[in-house]
């Protein structure tokens, strides 16, 4: 299914947007993972720091890609070119709003983040985190093609840690 979004990078101005479907992606994605405290308090101002500071300054070895329906970001994607000598290029986020999932914004925003890598890293690898507890998010990378290569406890913004899986692509030309 071809969603009816437009894709674009992400400035300062969707600084907000972009924290608040973030936020709400947490808060329905990871109950139970991350501790309620930290959802249902800080997180929102957590996210809006991040996207703040992210979008208000140039770097560029990070791509955020915004998807847009016409009234709203219905999803984005945060990449990081040099995330690991090793291991390649880090997608630090993908988020897409609960009422478009299984629309295929997601699949547009990890191709659209494989054509920036594949034209600035040609021949790098692309690698992301996500928590085990979240299978939804696993099988969509298990349908990418993604390889769960290894599985590590990492801390969360709230304070918490939990496992997750690192899936990697051996070049960003697989998701192409």
């Amino acid at each position: 299914m071809t969603p009816s979004c437009r894709l674009r990078t992400a400035d300062a101005s969707d600084a907000e947007a972009v924290a608040l479907l973030h936020t709400d992606s947490w808060r329905r994605t990871y109950r139970g993972m991350m501790s309620d405290e930290f959802l249902d308090g800080g997180a929102l101002e957590n996210r809006r720091r991040v996207w703040r500071e992210r979008l208000g300054t140039d770097d560029i070895d990070r791509l955020v890609v915004v998807a847009d329906d016409g009234t709203r970001i219905v999803g984005f994607i945060c990449v990081f070119a040099r995330g690991d000598a090793g291991w390649g290029s880090y997608i630090d986020n993908l988020h897409v709003v609960h009422d478009w999932h299984g629309r295929g914004v997601g699949r547009l925003l990890m191709r659209a983040a494989a054509e920036w890598v594949s034209r600035t890293q040609p021949g790098a690898g692309v690698y992301l985190y996500v928590m085990e507890a979240n299978a939804r998010a696993r099988a969509f990378y298990d349908r990418l093609g993604a390889r769960n290569v290894e599985i590590v406890a990492l801390a969360d913004p709230g304070g918490g840690q939990a496992p997750n899986c690192r899936y990697a692509w051996a070049d960003a030309r697989a998701l192409l």
